[in-house]
């Protein structure tokens, strides 16, 4: 594995699609920045974080590819992967949140954000950025986030929890393992339970299901079973 680290970037994932370009990445490269100043989260959000708190990193895989309807088996086994490593390390609580982020109760801890290039159906040069709260304990613009130290009352070292999460990401996404889709359905938040969803200007209550193979959010409601996109449905709140 090639570690590059830097002091601040705009985004690790920008970095590591530039490295692909310029024909630089023949080994897994991981790109560590203790600030991004234009961090980027689902639905083109913006992720943001104190500079030196937290773990952003991305991570390419030489030979990594997917077809384009099994793309989301890429967010199944890194979110897996990560909740996984978050319980070895007594974090409590830990459950994944359709598509890819990852909750200590009903807070958010880490996030996960999945770029690649089409070639013919086939997804390429997939990057994965990650993002985890680790050492930061106030988010004043973000009231449902928490960190690894809100969580335990511990400070942790990031170059050590680097090095201890990247392999098992590596070993997941390239060995053959678990059955990645059961044990995402098990690992989902809000599973068989009644939750309240806004899609367009519609809000509504729903039942979490399951996640389909192509990544869309299987719903039970009123007028029968749904399937959603992820720019088509945000959570809103639990149910009454």
């Amino acid at each position: 594995m090639h570690l590059i680290k830097l002091d601040a970037t705009d985004s690790t994932n920008d970095d590591l699609r530039q490295m692909l370009f310029d024909n630089k990445l023949t080994t897994p490269t991981v790109v560590w920045s203790l600030f991004q100043k234009k961090g980027k989260g689902q639905r083109g959000q913006v992720w943001t974080s104190q500079a030196g708190e937290n773990l952003m990193f991305s991570l390419y895989i030489p030979n990594l590819t997917r077809s384009a309807d099994q793309l989301f088996s890429i967010h199944k086994i890194v979110s897996v992967c990560l909740a996984d490593w978050l319980l070895s390390l007594q974090i409590p609580n830990i459950s994944v949140k359709w598509p890819n982020d990852i909750l200590s109760g009903d807070k958010k801890l880490a996030g996960i954000l999945v770029e690649s290039s089409m070639q013919k159906l086939t997804a390429k040069s997939i990057i994965i950025g990650i993002g985890i709260n680790v050492n930061q304990i106030q988010f004043p613009q973000l009231p449902n986030a928490t960190s690894m130290r809100l969580c335990t009352a511990k400070t942790y070292d990031l170059n050590t929890l680097l090095l201890s999460v990247v392999p098992k990401l590596i070993e997941g996404l390239t060995l053959p393992g678990k059955d990645w889709d059961d044990a995402y359905q098990q690992s989902l938040y809000g599973l068989n339970q009644n939750r309240r969803f806004v899609s367009g200007k519609h809000e509504f209550e729903g039942i979490i299901r399951s996640v389909s193979p192509e990544g869309k959010l299987v719903l039970e409601t009123e007028i029968g079973e749904q399937l959603f996109e992820v720019k088509e449905l945000q959570f809103v709140h639990i149910a009454d």
